[in-house]
């Protein structure tokens, strides 16, 4: 397919994107995700509103993965879902891919319909899903064999990442790209030294502890979570970070970012190597054996990153400055 895609865009790009679109969707059908992830895809395929309708229950996504408000008398371009259902893209002068989007989307949905039933991985995907209503929760829940009362919580890995807990899990296709929720009684532990030395740890973004009705709750701190991660740390636990998820919450809503964080993504990354070293070991000796240097050439290094950045990190205040301007530098990121 791959081959086929770059012969055809030497040739005709409309036809290429054709087919990726079918690459696509056939991809995350390959993957069994579930229909409100195949929904997501579309709206962010297509740039543009995407909704689909079935019996009870009609949906709507933007672009970014977020559910869209009613519009009365948009218009559309829509297409039959066997055996009572519909999907549409919304637009007033229709792209030249729309039509291929709604037919691969259309044509997802029912395999994925043929497929379930009473799939676990799509009880996943419901559990956590906050657009739906408290009794379909509730139902999905059970269906994973939660009581109201269990203490759980979801944890969310890249896709192709190895499963940190047992159990079903369901991929979902976030505005952050595409990433694999567990709803878990078993809170999965960070990896050890001995586990960083022999492979590269997968990243892991572990959701707040609740109860199954506040599964979504979870599953937006584990997404938090998941994006704050990194290959220098490539775990984080939400209920570890405490009142740190609730600064990082309120600067992901900024449309701007703050000087703090301007300022260190335009350091040179040699710099954010030794603070980062400082920030895991809080000593001056031990970041530079961390990172390498002499002690002596590190104390000159903080001295002049006091200066860079307005702030000296070997003092309380500016270690947390630092910590939570790093975090937000994280976030700034694109995607997981």
């Amino acid at each position: 397919m791959q081959e086929l895609v770059g012969r055809l865009t030497a040739l005709d790009a409309e036809a290429s994107e054709s087919l990726k679109v079918i690459s696509y969707f056939d991809a995350l059908v390959a993957r069994g995700v579930g229909p409100d992830a195949l929904l997501r895809a579309a709206a962010a395929l297509s740039g543009a509103v995407v909704g689909s309708s079935a019996p009870g229950r009609t949906r709507r996504m933007q672009p970014t993965g977020r559910p869209a408000e009613e519009v009365s008398g948009a218009a559309r371009l829509s297409r039959r879902v066997h055996p009572s259902g519909q999907v549409w893209i919304e637009r007033r002068e229709p792209h030249a891919n729309d039509a291929m989007i709604l037919e691969r989307l259309a044509l997802a949905l029912e395999i994925t319909a043929a497929r379930r039933g009473n799939d676990p991985v799509d009880a996943v995907e419901q559990s956590i899903d906050e657009h739906l209503t408290p009794a379909e929760r509730r139902t999905a829940s059970a269906r994973l064999r939660l009581t109201p009362g269990d203490e759980v919580c979801v944890v969310a890995t890249l896709p192709d990442a190895p499963p940190p807990v047992p159990g079903p899990s369901a991929l979902v296709v976030t505005e952050w790209g595409p990433a694999r929720a567990f709803v878990t009684r078993t809170v999965p532990s960070p990896p050890t030294d001995a586990d960083a030395t022999a492979s590269a740890p997968a990243r892991v973004g572990v959701g707040i502890r609740v109860t199954p009705p506040d599964l979504p709750e979870s599953w937006r701190t584990a997404t938090l979570a998941l994006r704050m991660t990194s290959p220098e740390l490539p775990f984080m636990d939400a209920d570890e970070m405490g009142a740190i998820m609730l600064l990082a919450e309120a600067a992901d809503e900024r449309a701007a970012e703050h000087p703090d964080v301007v300022t260190l993504a335009g350091l040179d990354p040699r710099h954010r190597v030794i603070l980062d070293a400082y920030g895991q070991k809080g000593s001056v000796r031990q970041a530079a054996a961390l990172a390498g240097v002499h002690h002596s050439t590190a104390q000159d290094r903080f001295a002049h990153l006091a200066d860079l950045l307005g702030y000296d990190v070997r003092h309380p205040n500016g270690l947390a400055r630092y910590t939570i301007a790093r975090i937000l530098l994280t976030l700034s990121r694109p995607g997981f």
